[in-house]
């Protein structure tokens, strides 16, 4: 995937703006050209009057824009106004005309036909969603199954274009409304209803919707379960027939819905944690909103998985709907009713210290992709404002009005592109301040984890923070320094690539183990409470925590 060095911020601010500021001025470069400017000298004239018509053709011709634009050629657009009705392109209302153009944009990043993985593009459109791009077995390629892509990585200077057959419909529904529009998946619909979890899937009143991937259970799916309506569901499930106590979260009908959720939005690649030693790929355990379940990804001879059962070689498979785009969120469909399973190991759990809905909702710029600059977020205001059940709590002797705050780098800067999701914490609590936060579920029984610490050191190969680590208010390990010399297998100064420190586990050679703050023991699965002291004072951005279970 291309990425330049280089990014305007001003080509994403006017993509969000009403006019544009830069009308009638000239971006060409010697003899190459910008986008919108190729498109008007290479006869794409009803792609320019769109672009005109809602004051974006400027902003798109940004020779730092770094684009990857969707376009149609004009029997494609005239088709699409023939078919709705419209005389000309200035006939579509202004606000959806700027709708399509952004749907059809992708800004921050230049994609190339072989980044086309036969799934969901990772960055963003200018609307705030997501594209798949998918192919077939004759070789055509389809952005979200509805426009054929005829032609490839047209170079401009400051975009890749694609030309499509079709206009892309832009994805306004919720999951909510998806589970409405299909008459198989009403039983679903009618679950979510009844264990008021259709909640977290409609459109909010205000703010920013949280993302989630559901799992759904056609009607034929269900029928061929014998179950053709939620009391046979509940009998099944022994979950009882009190209507009102199955919105309990610990009643069997509740965790049984919550379990066809994940938090966040998957796709189907984001399942597959590839081997490259083996025909199977690793199995990926993801925490489901059924609080204590997990559910196990894996593709077994190129065959995907869902809790597969080594005894009966089968498992539950994805059906032909994958990958269905939501405003918020993801649907897949599955062949089994996917009642809820123990996993069958005791996974390592990779805490992310970001991985919080909250601050998805509340930061406009949460794990954005196309950010042109870093992001460094004061988490002062959103603890006011949440209180008690806001996820960080801190106390601290530092002066700063936010010694806890959320950072999220570009896909190019040398420190937040090696983060995971290029975001962290970054604390700055003075000496022995110290922030707490609850951990995921993590599975346990009477397991021993390696805990593991990942984090950005400022300063490089001098001497660091000094941190101490609690879980549950026990101590882990000893007082860790989050910076000093380079570990011993750099040979040189470190790299900012190696100041991202990966935790290291050698099951065999405990002495090779880096970046190992301690161990811990869990008796049984459940969250429990970090607690970060900092006896030092000065910035840490810290990434993840890992827990491996010792062998």
């Amino acid at each position: 995937m291309k990425h330049k060095i280089l990014y305007l911020f001003v080509a994403v601010a006017m993509l969000s703006a009403c006019n544009d500021n830069l009308e009638d001025s000239t971006f060409t470069i010697s003899e190459e050209v910008p986008a919108a400017t190729w498109l008007k000298e290479n006869g794409y004239s009803q792609w320019v009057s769109l672009l005109e018509y809602t004051n974006l053709y400027s902003t798109i011709n940004l020779n730092a824009g770094d684009y990857t634009l969707f376009v149609l050629n004009n029997e494609a657009v005239n088709a699409y106004l023939s078919e709705n009705n419209y005389p000309s392109v200035s006939s579509i209302n202004m606000d959806y005309a700027k709708l399509l153009v952004k749907y059809h944009t992708i800004a921050g990043n230049q994609y190339s036909q072989v980044d086309f993985t036969n799934d969901v593009l990772p960055d963003t459109t200018a609307t705030g969603d997501r594209l798949t791009v998918t192919f077939d077995d004759n070789g055509d390629y389809f952005v979200n199954t509805e426009a054929k892509i005829t032609n490839f990585d047209i170079a401009t200077t400051n975009a890749t274009l694609f030309i499509i057959d079709k206009m892309l419909s832009p994805v306004t529904e919720y999951i909510y409304d998806r589970l409405e529009d299909d008459a198989e998946w009403s039983l679903f619909k009618e679950l979510l209803e009844a264990t008021a979890l259709d909640s977290l899937v409609k459109q909010p009143e205000s703010g920013k919707a949280s993302q989630y991937t559901l799992f759904v259970v056609p009607n034929s799916v269900f029928g061929a379960a014998n179950i053709s309506n939620l009391s046979a569901l509940a009998d099944t499930l022994n979950a009882g027939q009190d209507r009102e106590a199955w919105k309990a979260t610990d009643n069997a009908m509740y965790r049984y819905a919550a379990y066809h959720f994940l938090s966040g939005a998957y796709s189907t690649n984001d399942f597959v944690k590839v081997d490259t030693t083996s025909t199977s790929s690793q199995v990926l355990i993801l925490e489901t909103l059924s609080e204590a379940d997990f559910l196990e990804f894996q593709s077994i001879e190129s065959n995907f998985y869902i809790n597969y059962d080594t005894a009966s070689m089968s498992g539950v498979q994805f059906l032909e709907t994958t990958n269905l785009l939501c405003k918020n969120g993801m649907i897949h469909t599955v062949d089994a009713p996917m009642y809820i399973k123990a996993p069958s190991t005791i996974p390592a759990t990779t805490w992310e210290l970001t991985d919080y809905d909250v601050l998805a909702r509340e930061i406009p710029e949460y794990r954005l992709s196309s950010l042109t600059s870093a992001l460094d977020y004061p988490l002062g205001d959103l603890l006011e404002k949440y209180g008690a059940s806001f996820p960080y709590q801190w106390q601290t002797v530092a002066s700063r009005f936010s010694p806890v705050s959320y950072y999220v780098g570009t896909s190019t800067d040398s420190i937040g592109k090696y983060f995971m999701n290029h975001d962290a914490l970054n604390i700055d609590l003075g000496q022995y301040g110290y922030v707490e936060m609850e951990s995921p579920t993590i599975v346990a029984d009477s397991t021993t984890y390696y805990v593991g610490l990942s984090f950005y050191n400022t300063f490089g190969s001098a001497p660091g923070n000094r941190i101490t680590i609690y879980l549950d208010d026990e101590l882990v390990g000893t007082m860790y320094t989050s910076g000093g010399k380079a570990p011993s297998r750099f040979k040189k100064d470190p790299k900012p690539e190696e100041w991202i420190a990966i935790p290291k586990v050698d099951q065999k050679k405990p002495e090779n183990n880096e970046y190992i703050v301690g161990e811990v023991t869990f008796e049984t699965t459940g969250k429990h409470k970090l607690r970060i002291e900092d006896n030092q004072g000065g910035d840490i951005y810290l990434d993840y925590i890992l827990f491996t279970p010792k062998k």
